[in-house]
C-alpha cells in the first residue's frame, strides 16, 4: 500500500509538464539516420547536420518525465504515424494515457475491489481516507483501471472443470436489472438482408479497441472507436470452444417485427406480462408521473392507472417509453450456467427478454445441451422448433420427458411418474447421432426451474419437473442463477451508470473472474481428495494424471478384456459373482488390499465414475470380508459361530447383504454365495434383517431348514 501512497502523492503534486511523444529510453538510439548529405531524427522528420541533429535528439530526452527511480517512454510510428507508448510493466506501472499512471498492485486492488461489489470510487475514497492523500481524478483512474483489463491477456473460456466446454445440462436466467442507459430510439434498424449472424470476436475486438483508445485521447475528444449497441453489431459472449464457430446469432431485430407469427406472439406476451409486474412495484407518484408522459388520463386509483397503461402499451412507441422507463433502457444480460455455478455464455439485452434471446446462444453452440432448464421452458421450445423445424432442437415429446398421455400427466401431477435419464451419468454406448459429447444422447428436454414449475397453467408442462427425473432430482440447483444474480445485484449501483462498451466489458471481466474462482477451487478439492496431478482433457474437464498404484503391484499380471468387461458399471450387480474374476488375479488382489489399506489416506480418490467419486473411506466402511455390516450383528453372529465351534461343528455365515440380492429386481442366484465345499460344512447360516431384529436362517448338512428367531437389539 505504501507504493501507492507514495506514487499516487507524487502524480497528484506534479506540474503540469507532458510527456514528448517521441522518446526513447535512455542510452538506446542516440546516433541520428544517415540520410546523405544529411542525418535524420530517429523519432521526427527533424533533417540537418550530424552535431544539430544530435542535440536535437537530446531535448528528446530531456521532455521525459520521470517518476522518482521509473521514466515512461512512447513513440511514435515511422510509417503510420501512430503512437505507441512502454507500459512499464516491468517496472510495476501500468500507464494509461501519460498522466494517470498506476501501479500494478493497484490494479489488482481495483480488481478485487469490484469482484467484492464495491466501485472503483469508493475504493479510492478509502485509500484516500487512509493515506491521507488526494488521488487524481477518479474517472481517468477508473479508465486507467479497464484499460489495464483490456491489455491482460484473459481467455474468457467460460468453462467449467466438471462440466467441460459442452455441459449437458444447463440453467438460463436473466439478470433484468443490469442494464445500461442508452436511447432505444436512436437504434438504426437493421438492412433487409441482415439475418442475425455476427461475428463475436469482431465485436469483442472493437469493445477493447475502444477501452484502449480512451487512453490515446486528448480531453473531450469523442473516440474514434466508440462501440454503440446495434441489431447489426452486437454479440454475446460464449467461450471459442463450446461455441459452434465465430459467427453467433443475435436475433434481437426480429422483435421489431409489425406481424408475428402465433409462436412469435409468444415472445411479445412474455416481455409485457414482466414489464407489467415491473409497473406494480412502482410508487403511486412515479406510475402517475409516467402515466402523464405518455399522454394517458392521470386520475383514478393505482390499478386504474395500470389498466390504461397496459392498453397503451400495444403500441410499440408507448411499449419502448415505458421500457425505458422502467427498465432502464436496455433488456438486462440473460446468462447460461451449468449446475456447478459457472456462466457459460452471457447475453447484453438491448430489448425487452424472451425466449428468442437464450435460443440465439443456444443454437449457436457446438453441442445443444441435453437438458435446458428454464422459467419458461414451454415458450423456449416453441420457439426453438419453429426457427428450426427440419431438426427440431427440442425432442422427444417437445422437450417433455414423456409422451403427453392423460395417463402420463396424471401420473406426473401425482408425483408417481419417473423417468430415468442414465446416459446423464453414464454415456451411452453407443453413442446416438449426433449425440452430445459428454452423454452420447442426441435427446434434448427443457424443463422448469422448482421456483416457477407450478406457474403454468398448461397441463403439459407437469411433464416439464425437475423432480420426473431422478439423475436431476437432489443433484442439480436449478437457483444456482438466482444465487449469482444475489451478488451481482450489489454491483448496479455503479455498473448501470457506465456507458454500454464499459458496461459490457466490465460484466464479462466480472463474470470470468467469478469462474476462475469457481473453478480454481473446484481444482483444489479434487487434488486434496486425489493426492495427484489433475489435468484437462479435450473436452475441459478435469482428470487425473495418473492412477496412485501402490510400487509393490507386480505390474506384468495385466488386466485383459476379461477384466474390462466384468468391471462395467452397466454388468456389476450385487452378488458375489460381479466381485471376483472366479480366478487367482495378483494383480487384483494387490489393488484390493491397497484399497482397503487403512493406514493410508481415507479421504484418497479410488473410483470416479461420471458426478459418482468414491474415496477409501468409501470402502473401507462398506466393512471387510472378517465383519458384518452391522456392529450389533458381528457379535451375535460372532458368538452363534463361536458356539457351533466349540461343539466342533464347521458352520459357515453368508454375508448380511446377500440374502436380499435374491429377490425382486436382482434375483441373484444363491449358490453363487455359497463356499466351494457347502457340504463339507455342517450348518449354512444366512442372517435376514426385519425390523427390530435379525432372523437367522440355519441349512444343516442333514437338509433341513430351522430358524433361530427374535434376536432382538433396541436401536438396531
Amino acid at each position: 500500500m505504501s507504493e501507492e501512497r507514495d506514487f499516487v502523492g507524487k502524480m497528484a503534486a506534479r506540474s503540469e509538464t507532458t510527456l514528448h511523444s517521441t522518446v526513447c529510453k535512455e542510452g538506446i538510439l542516440k546516433n541520428p539516420i544517415f540520410v546523405a548529405p544529411n542525418y535524420k531524427c530517429q523519432f521526427c522528420s527533424k533533417v540537418g547536420e550530424y552535431a544539430y541533429v544530435v542535440a536535437h535528439m537530446q531535448t528528446h530526452e530531456k521532455t521525459a518525465v520521470k517518476h522518482g527511480d521509473v521514466t515512461t517512454y512512447c513513440k511514435r510510428c515511422g510509417l503510420c504515424g501512430h503512437f505507441y507508448r512502454y507500459q512499464e510493466w516491468a517496472e510495476g506501472l501500468h500507464n494509461f494515457d501519460d498522466h494517470t499512471i498506476l501501479t500494478l498492485h493497484l490494479c489488482t486492488f481495483l480488481r478485487q475491489s469490484v469482484q467484492n461489489h464495491t466501485a472503483v470510487g469508493r475504493a479510492l475514497d478509502i485509500l484516500e481516507q487512509t493515506n491521507q492523500k488526494k488521488y487524481p481524478n477518479h474517472d481517468s483512474i477508473l479508465h486507467g483501471y479497464l484499460h489495464f483489463e483490456a491489455l491482460t491477456e484473459h481467455n474468457y473460456n467460460f468453462s467449467c472443470v466438471h462440466c467441460g466446454i459442452h455441459p449437458p445440462v444447463v440453467i438460463m436466467d436473466l439478470h433484468k436489472k443490469g442494464v445500461f442507459s442508452m436511447p432505444v430510439s436512436d437504434i438504426e434498424d437493421p438492412p433487409p438482408q441482415f439475418e442475425g449472424h455476427v461475428d463475436i470476436e469482431e465485436f469483442w475486438q472493437s469493445v477493447d479497441q475502444e477501452i484502449v483508445c480512451r487512453g490515446f485521447l486528448q480531453s473531450n475528444r469523442e473516440n474514434p472507436c466508440k462501440v454503440s449497441p446495434s441489431y447489426v453489431k452486437w454479440a454475446p459472449w460464449i467461450g471459442p470452444l463450446t461455441r459452434a464457430s465465430k459467427k453467433v446469432l443475435n436475433t434481437e431485430y426480429a422483435k421489431l417485427t409489425a406481424k408475428k407469427s402465433v409462436v412469435e406472439q409468444a415472445d411479445i406476451d412474455i416481455s409485457e406480462e414482466r414489464l407489467s409486474s415491473e409497473l406494480m412495484n412502482l410508487k403511486v407518484d412515479a406510475l402517475r408521473k409516467l402515466v402523464k408522459e405518455c399522454g394517458v388520463d392521470s386520475k383514478g386509483s393505482k390499478m386504474d392507472l395500470l389498466l390504461r397503461l397496459r392498453e397503451e402499451m400495444k403500441t410499440r412507441s408507448t411499449y419502448d417509453k415505458v421500457f425505458q422507463k422502467v427498465w432502464g433502457a436496455s433488456g438486462g444480460w440473460a446468462v447460461i450456467m451449468c449446475p456447478c455455478g459457472i456462466v457459460n455464455s452471457v447475453k447484453f439485452n438491448i430489448r425487452a427478454e424472451s425466449p428468442r434471446d437464450y435460443a440465439d446462444m443456444l443454437l449457436s453452440f457446438k453441442h445443444f445441451p441435453n437438458v435446458v432448464i428454464y422459467d419458461f421452458a414451454r415458450g423456449l421450445v416453441t420457439h426453438t422448433n419453429f426457427r428450426e423445424p427440419e431438426r427440431l432442437p427440442f425432442s422427444p415429446f417437445e422437450g417433455r420427458v414423456a409422451a403427453a398421455t392423460p395417463e402420463n400427466i396424471a401420473s406426473a401431477k401425482r408425483g408417481e411418474l419417473k423417468i430415468n435419464l442414465s446416459w446423464l451419468q453414464i454415456k451411452k454406448d453407443p453413442p446416438d447421432l449426433n449425440g452430445h459429447p459428454a452423454t452420447g444422447s442426441a435427446e434434448h428436454y427443457a424443463l422448469y426451474d422448482t421456483f416457477h414449475q407450478y406457474n403454468t397453467k398448461d397441463e403439459k408442462d407437469a411433464l416439464r419437473l425437475i423432480g420426473l427425473v431422478p439423475e436431476l432430482c437432489g443433484w442439480v440447483n436449478s437457483q444456482i442463477v438466482e444465487q449469482l444474480f444475489s451478488g451481482m445485484r450489489k454491483n448496479n449501483y455503479f455498473m448501470n451508470s457506465l456507458s454500454p462498451a464499459s458496461h459490457i466489458f466490465l460484466m464479462r471481466n466480472i463474470l470470468h473472474h467469478h469462474n476462475e474462482k469457481v473453478n480454481q477451487q473446484a481444482l483444489e478439492d479434487l487434488k486434496r481428495v486425489s493426492h495427484g496431478d489433475v489435468t484437462l482433457d479435450a473436452h475441459g474437464k478435469a482428470t487425473l494424471v495418473h492412477v496412485n498404484i501402490p510400487k509393490d503391484v507386480d505390474m506384468a499380471d495385466h488386466c485383459g478384456e476379461q477384466c474390462e468387461a466384468l468391471t462395467m458399471t452397466s454388468n456389476l450387480m450385487p452378488c458375489r459373482a460381479s466381485w471376483t474374476l472366479g480366478v487367482h488375479h495378483p494383480l487384483q488382489e494387490q489393488l484390493v488390499n491397497y484399497v482397503l489399506d487403512e493406514d493410508r489416506p481415507m479421504n484418497e480418490l479410488i473410483v470416479k465414475d461420471g458426478q459418482t467419486c468414491l474415496t477409501r473411506e468409501n470402502f473401507v466402511s462398506l466393512g471387510l470380508r472378517r465383519e458384518m455390516d452391522s456392529m450389533v450383528g458381528n457379535a451375535c453372529f460372532r458368538l452363534i459361530k463361536e458356539i457351533f465351534q466349540h461343539q466342533g461343528k464347521d458352520v459357515y455365515i453368508v454375508d448380511l447383504h446377500i440374502p436380499p440380492t435374491w429377490l425382486l429386481p436382482s434375483s441373484c442366484d444363491p449358490f453363487l454365495c455359497l463356499p466351494l465345499d457347502p457340504q463339507k460344512k455342517d450348518a449354512l447360516i444366512f442372517p435376514l434383517w426385519t425390523p427390530g431384529h435379525f432372523l437367522l436362517c440355519v441349512c444343516c448338512t442333514a437338509h433341513c431348514l430351522w430358524t433361530i428367531d427374535r434376536i432382538n437389539r433396541p436401536g438396531c
